[in-house]
């Protein structure tokens, strides 16, 4: 591989986890605040519709505070430096903190995401980098471009990766192809570990998401009940 530069817009996963409990607050305030006020409006009303107006509400409140918060952070702050000398090392510049690491003590990459995010996983024995990459309402901070270029850093790194790597198999993938290069891929030499969910088919997550939004939905109504519409 020849000498390498990537730069492209992201945050990191303690940046974007920050961001996501700020958000929680003021989406739980949408949602009980609409909630409340439509059972004292529209008392009567079937319960299922004040809970879609909420959902619609915090949703759509949720992505405008989302991007105003994205937008407050300045651009040199979301910028991601890679640079790759051949096969031999891999520096990796974010904000204040540089990764540095030979190419041969990568452990695992894992390439994850759908059309508008890419969610980047690179571990070392002693270093993991956590790169996000989006373009949707709720990862509004980088471009269509940027998505590219991580595509694209991926992309370069797929002979070496092909040489190196196994892939391992995630039955639960609904789609494999989703993104380029999309996939778990673990240094030669290391044991593949498979989670339960790695294990289930796409029906069977599918089947337990919805069990446990409606025991959620469940709880959360009589909660409501409980405390607000004695």
């Amino acid at each position: 591989m020849e000498n390498k530069e990537f730069k492209f817009q992201g945050l990191d996963a303690k940046t974007e986890l920050r961001i996501a409990l700020l958000l929680v607050i003021p989406a739980l305030m949408m949602m009980l605040g609409t909630l409340y006020l439509s059972h004292i409006l529209f008392p009567n009303t079937f319960f299922l519709v004040p809970l879609v107006i909420a959902a619609l509400i915090t949703v759509l409140g949720s992505i405008i505070i989302l991007k105003f918060m994205t937008n407050q952070i300045k651009d040199q702050n979301k910028e991601w430096i890679i640079r790759i000398n051949g096969e031999e090392t891999m520096t990796a510049r974010f904000r204040n903190r540089v990764y540095t690491f030979n190419m041969k003590d990568i452990i695992m990459i894992k390439n994850m995401g759908n059309e508008g995010v890419r969610y980047l996983t690179i571990k070392t024995e002693d270093q993991l980098l956590k790169i996000r990459v989006g373009n949707t309402g709720f990862a509004p901070f980088s471009s269509e471009e940027d998505i590219k270029k991580l595509d694209a850093f991926i992309d370069y790194l797929k002979p070496y990766i092909n040489e190196n790597f196994n892939t391992k198999v995630l039955k639960n993938a609904m789609n494999p192809n989703i993104i380029p290069n999309f996939g778990v891929f673990v240094r030669k030499g290391e044991t593949i570990k498979y989670s339960i969910i790695n294990r289930m088919k796409p029906w069977q997550v599918i089947a337990m998401i919805l069990s446990i939004g409606i025991i959620i939905m469940i709880l959360f109504f009589n909660i409501m009940e409980y405390y607000f519409f004695k």
